[in-house]
Parts: structure tokens; C-alpha cells; sequence
């Protein structure tokens, strides 16, 4: 069986006090947003409506802010430089680059959908009338006295974009292995002594799942795996790739169309990438293991009192520095975590919310938390220590601009009584 629990749902920091559960047989882990529209808090539905504004916008400010200005740009040169840039085949590029700008804003309508079936027309029947129902939403929204969207989100749309590949393309392998390979093989040895098809009873939580690759990969290794993700961008886009995709490679994306700066070729700007590279609806032990997602704030519903001493090993791949007060985070850890459980995390410490205008956030060095760590009760592993693995995020690996972390690595155990 497989279960989707959205707890109390949270997206960009916003809580709303609700709780609603869903439970599916087979590997449906689909979340009803329009049920968390119709019973939440005004603040938590303007929440969830920027986020839908968000990828339904995504068209239109693409092409305003990206293509029709470079255009623009190039009409304003003299005649010379405007000849000599068309005889490069750039202006051709900007125009296809136009074309997959559409195509993605049609991935991302089917996303979209896939996760507000009771309020949005289907978006790939022409006769649905939804062109006339996003007309009307961005009306309904502009008589609010609100924009279209906002910057920072589109950034959210194009991350998430780019978050496809590393989580469910072929070609993000190389990254999944660079980041989950390790916490894998560190949750297998664990659990080495036990045989994959009777793991089932081990439960593994992993909170900031993303897209759910990890929580995926870790099931597929017999465990119960639990993921969890308080994002609206993030859920939305995992409750389509985890139960709408029934082929492989059954939807083609164009992730690094937006990037006109440290391209080497045309082709590595405008490449399609396909996803999934693998059907999350095929688990190899689904008969002894169960796979779910929660959606909600991590303190909120791992802090519960039915969440105590509820885990036999928790995952952390690039989460624990999304901590407001990472001291909150070991504390719901501790709680959560059976006595004489594993944590396994792996990261770097780029603290999310260092010097945002109106947040709280405390920062530590690597070292000062680490002794955090241990202050907080857990035991370290030293022979599991690793406090330099070279990780990217994200990557577009075909630009000439490359980001690296020296993320670090670590064992933990809370003791038995």
C-alpha cells in the first residue's frame, strides 16, 4: 500500500492549521490542492494560488523578460551589426527558443492540473475552455489588486524546471550519484544484515524530498520510505511525476532555454531532456515496502505526538541548512527517531535564510555544528565521517560556469535506552 498524507501544509513559510489525509492503494500518492483550498486559511490559499499563478505565468514572462527583449535588442542595432548578428543564426535561435518556451509552458499545465483536477480544466482537451478559465484567473487576481506573479517565483518555476533533471532525467545521473550514492550505500550497510524484501518494517523518513527521487531510490532498496516537503512548487511537480507518468521518457522538457550567458553551442541552450529515465509507479519490493509523501512543515507534523519513536532511520541530503533554527530540526529529529536509530545526512551549510529581510535565522560553521550534534545527544560515527565530498547541484553540465560544494557527510545514532 501506498499512502500521501498532507499534513499541515505549508508553502514559502506559510502554515495553515489544517490536516487532511489521503490513502490510495497501488502507487497513487496524489494530493487534492483543491481540497486544501476549500478548508484552509485565507492566507494558506493565496499561498497556494501565487504558486499556480507562478507556473501558469510562466509563458508570458518568459518570453516578455527573456525573449521578445532580446529581440527587441537586436532590432535596435544599425543595419551592419543587425545583418552580421542574423548571419550568426542567433536571431533564429531566439525564435526557437521562443517555440520551447511554449512547449514547457505546456509540461507545465499538465503539472499544474495534475494536482487541481476539481477547479482547472484539462488543459490538453481543447475543448475544456481552459485558455478562457487562465484568462479568468489572472483576471480574478488582477481585480484582487494582485500582479500576475513575481520574480522570485518565476525563479521557482524555472529551478523546478531544472529540478527534473537531477531528480528523473538520465541525464542527472551523474548528480544522483554524486549526492545519493553515498547516503544509500551508508542506509544499506546499515541494514546490510537484513535482505531487501524483508526490510519493509524499517521505516526510513526523508524530509526536503524535492521531487522524491531519494525517498523513491531508498523504497526501491525494500525499505518503508517516507518523504517529505513543505514547497507547493516542489509537491506539485512530485504528485505529477510520481503519478502521472506512465511511460518512460514520456514528457520532454527544455530546462536550460532560459540561459543565454556561458553557452558553448547553440544545442546545449535549446536540448530537450525527457523524463522519467525510470517509472516510479514500478517499485521492485511494492508488495513489502510502502512508499509515501507528506505535505507540510517538517517541525509541525514530525514533532506530533504520534510521530514519537516512530523511525528507524532518517535521510538528510541538502536540508538541513533550509533551517530557520536548525536546533528545531535536531529536536523533531530526536523525537521522531526510534532509540538507537540512524541519521545519515550529507550537504553543505548554505543557511537559507541568512540575511532575508524579516526572518530569523541562526548560522553555524560546519564545526560548531557538528558539536551541535553531539551537544543535541546524537553519536557521531567518526570512521563515517567524510568532510569533503565534491557535490553540484542543479548542474546545467554543459556550461561553462560550474558551481561546486564541499558538502561533508556524517553518521549519527541516536542511543538506546
Amino acid at each position: 500500500m501506498h499512502t500521501h498524507n498532507n499534513g499541515r501544509s505549508l508553502c514559502q513559510g506559510r502554515g495553515d492549521g489544517h490536516t487532511h489525509t489521503h490513502t490510495h492503494n497501488g502507487a497513487d500518492l496524489e494530493p487534492d490542492f483543491t481540497e486544501a483550498i476549500d478548508h484552509q486559511d485565507k492566507e494558506e490559499t493565496n499561498a497556494l494560488e501565487d504558486v499556480i499563478a507562478g507556473y501558469l505565468f510562466y509563458k508570458t514572462y518568459s518570453l516578455n523578460t527573456g525573449i521578445y527583449r532580446r529581440l527587441q535588442h537586436i532590432d535596435d542595432l544599425s543595419d551592419r551589426h543587425r545583418e552580421l548578428v542574423s548571419s550568426l543564426g542567433t536571431i533564429d535561435k531566439i525564435k526557437k527558443a521562443e517555440s520551447l518556451v511554449r512547449a514547457n509552458q505546456s509540461f507545465l499545465n499538465l503539472l499544474v492540473h495534475a494536482s487541481t483536477v476539481n477547479s482547472m480544466p484539462d488543459p490538453a482537451d481543447k475543448e475544456s475552455g481552459f485558455k478562457e478559465w487562465s484568462k479568468g484567473f489572472f483576471e480574478f487576481r488582477k481585480s484582487a489588486g494582485k500582479s500576475p506573479t513575481s520574480t522570485h517565483y518565476m525563479e521557482k518555476v524555472h529551478s523546478t524546471l531544472k529540478q527534473f533533471v537531477r531528480d528523473w532525467a538520465e541525464e542527472g545521473r551523474e548528480e544522483r550519484e554524486q549526492t545519493y550514492g553515498p547516503l544509500l550505500a551508508a542506509l544499506e550497510d546499515e541494514f546490510a544484515h537484513i535482505e531487501p524484501e524483508s526490510r519493509g518494517n524499517v521505516r526510513v523518513l526523508v524530509p526536503g524530498a524535492g521531487l522524491g527521487r531519494l525517498a523513491y531510490e531508498i523504497c526501491c532498496r525494500g525499505f518503508s520510505s517516507q518523504g517529505n516537503e513543505f514547497s507547493y512548487f516542489m509537491l506539485f511537480a512530485s504528485n505529477f511525476v510520481l503519478n502521472k507518468t506512465s511511460e518512460l521518457n514520456e514528457h520532454t522538457i527544455y530546462p536550460f532555454v532560459h540561459q543565454f550567458s556561458n553557452v558553448v553551442r547553440v544545442e546545449d541552450q535549446l536540448r530537450p531532456v525527457t523524463i522519467p529515465d525510470v517509472l516510479p509507479r514500478s517499485l521492485p519490493f511494492g508488495e513489502s515496502a510502502e512508499f509515501s509523501m507528506t505535505a507540510g512543515d517538517f517541525i509541525d507534523i514530525y514533532s506530533a505526538d504520534d510521530e514519537k519513536d516512530q523511525w528507524d532511520a532518517i535521510v538528510t541530503c541538502f536540508f538541513m541548512d533550509t533551517a530557520k533554527n536548525v536546533l528545531a530540526y535536531l529536536d523533531t529529529m530526536w523525537h521522531a527517531m526510534k532509540p538507537g536509530a540512524v541519521w545519515i545526512n550529507l550537504g553543505p551549510l548554505l543557511w537559507h535564510f541568512d540575511n532575508v529581510a524579516g526572518e530569523s535565522s541562526i548560522e553555524f560553521t560546519r564545526d560548531e555544528f557538528i558539536d551541535l550534534v553531539k551537544k543535541v545527544g546524537f553519536e557521531l560515527d567518526d570512521s563515517q565521517f567524510n568532510e569533503n565530498i565534491s557535490v553540484s547541484y542543479t548542474a546545467n553540465y554543459r556550461s561553462m560556469l560550474q558551481y561546486t560544494y564541499h558538502a561533508f557527510m556524517f553518521v549519527a545514532r541516536k542511543p538506546k535506552d
